[in-house]
């Protein structure tokens, strides 16, 4: 899933994003509001988290344009207002959903599955995942997974045909407190591999492994 991040506030941009990739979001960020609107007519993006108090154009101005030219995304606004007035105007402008300054992680991360709920399933070819349910399924039929390998399988998805090391992967996988040794990337893909086919991922050798939207 895509997300789209429009933050100003530099330190609450970076640890949003860390937070979202930590969940196998793919991220990307801009600073204010034409910046927004820029990447948004160029890009389709899943979700975008729209922070009300933007400079150039504030997000509900970019709310507004959004609907106005029917782009297919989710938007949840976030705003240091807190008056029932403010999260109307917000809600009115054409967002999905709002949350307040400052908020717990947690609860943005609640919101943004809920958002997305079951509308969103990952696939390729016949290899299916469903971040709601967290089912996974080959050709209909479901895959038993542990946490870990679901959390891998979410990531490789998330990222197709994007070659990742095993560094990035221990960081977005196990996470960046993590201290064991990379070559347990190695074991929990063969095991991977074992259970969802050994065509889906693909070995690069000397650098990582990279997920392929077509194979053979």
């Amino acid at each position: 899933m895509e997300i789209l991040l429009a933050e100003d506030d530099l330190q609450m941009k970076k640890i949003i994003k860390i937070y979202l990739e930590k969940e196998g979001y793919v991220v990307t960020t801009v600073s204010n509001g034409v910046e927004a609107m820029d990447i948004l007519v160029k890009k389709e993006f899943d979700l975008i988290i729209l922070d009300w108090m933007m400079p150039k154009k504030d997000g509900v101005t970019v709310c507004k344009e959004i609907r106005q030219i029917n782009l297919p995304i989710k938007i949840l606004m976030v705003t240091a207002k807190n008056s029932s007035v403010d999260e109307l105007r917000g809600l009115v402008a054409g967002a999905d959903d709002y949350i307040t300054k400052p908020f717990d992680m947690a609860i943005l991360l609640v919101k943004i599955k809920k958002m997305i709920k079951s509308e969103y399933v990952l696939t390729v070819n016949n290899l299916s995942l469903n971040p709601t349910t967290r089912e996974v399924k080959d050709s209909g039929v479901c895959i038993d997974l542990t946490k870990r390998e679901y959390d891998l399988l979410s990531y490789f998805m998330c990222n197709l045909n994007i070659v990742l090391t095993r560094e990035q992967l221990l960081d977005n996988v196990w996470g960046m407190n993590y201290e064991g040794d990379t070559r347990t990337v190695d074991t929990h893909v063969k095991r991977l591999r074992k259970k969802i086919g050994e065509q889906f991922i693909m070995t690069k050798i000397g650098v990582g492994y990279v997920m392929e939207s077509s194979h053979e």
